[in-house]
């Protein structure tokens, strides 16, 4: 028997200024629009390990000051010098295309690229955290000659007052479907995490009808308390420990069975899924053929290929 899901109508907000100030629209009941390109240099103010293959980096700068989020998935491109010399950025960055503006830097001095979702941000103290899935690697790894990309090598070696730039992007999730469902691995946990955060300060009763599945190699992929954190505010959590490999796979049996068992995520109107790009393919396909949701119901974004450099 199918089991009847409540869908309540989204409401106005009401919520403090120092919160609000974080974004260009709080309400968020209609998707973000990324708003113009800004190109910030920014230095590390604090570096933190949340668990043994997590690596929290927070910047500070005081352009952040008067910066806002488009939403709490907001991702942003980083530039990382190379090892030995100081930060060059470059001096535009053709418009959308940051890519193009970076490849003009003569090599020798170009900075790395890499691009990564924000954990916090704090624009009364001009900061802005994110995490990083070191996947266990060490310093004592590089050491070795482990063949390591240049954002994990960079995570590893950073120090507080190294500098770096941020390309700042927008964010794609929004809340105008009641009922929802939120997949990610863990390189796409951190925007989940400030997604179900947003959620609690701005719309505390939808956490009901959202649902949660994170997929992960170990336990130490995941910011502790995801679980005890959140299991009695939301519709359902699941977690799954599997080989980086089987993700995808595994992903889809799951949502295989909540479909036999006719579960409240099933009926969501509204999937975000994040993180590696054959996982988010599959999910969204299960949920436009089998779910039967619009394609625009179905946010998707992958984060990086297993097996691939994406710069």
């Amino acid at each position: 028997m199918a089991m009847n899901v409540a869908t309540p109508q989204v409401s106005k907000l009401t919520v403090s200024p120092t919160r609000r100030n974080a974004f260009t629209d709080h309400q968020l009941v209609d998707p973000p629009q990324a708003a113009g390109h800004e190109l910030f240099r920014a230095t590390i103010h604090e570096i933190t390990s949340p668990s043994h293959r997590l690596r929290r980096i927070t910047l500070h700068s005081p352009s952040f000051a008067t910066y806002q989020l488009s939403g709490p998935d907001e991702f942003f491109g980083l530039l990382m010098p190379q090892p030995g010399t100081p930060l060059h950025l470059p001096q535009q960055t053709k418009g959308e295309n940051l890519r193009a503006a970076v490849a003009e830097i003569p090599a020798e001095i170009r900075p790395n690229l890499r691009w990564y979702t924000v954990r916090q941000f704090d624009p009364l103290n001009c900061t802005l955290t994110f995490d990083i899935v070191t996947h266990g690697i060490t310093l004592e790894d590089l050491e070795v000659g482990h063949d390591i990309g240049p954002g994990l090598r960079w995570c590893l070696t950073a120090q507080v007052g190294s500098e770096v730039g941020l390309w700042t992007a927008h964010g794609l999730w929004h809340r105008a479907a009641p009922a929802q469902t939120l997949i990610a691995d863990p390189s796409a946990l951190p925007s989940l995490r400030a997604i179900l955060e947003y959620t609690q300060t701005f719309a505390p009763k939808q956490l009901r009808d959202m649902h949660v599945i994170a997929v992960a190699e170990t336990a130490e992929d995941i910011e502790p308390h995801l679980l005890s954190e959140w299991q009695e505010k939301l519709g359902s959590v699941e977690l799954l420990f599997c080989p980086v490999a089987e993700f995808t796979s595994q992903t889809v049996r799951l949502l295989e069975r909540i479909d036999a068992l006719e579960h409240p995520a099933r009926f969501s109107q509204y999937v975000w899924v994040a993180g590696e790009g054959d996982l988010c393919k599959n999910v969204r396909r299960h949920c436009v053929s089998t779910w039967k949701l619009e394609t625009s119901a179905v946010q998707w974004c992958p984060y990086w290929f297993l097996g691939k450099a994406r710069p």
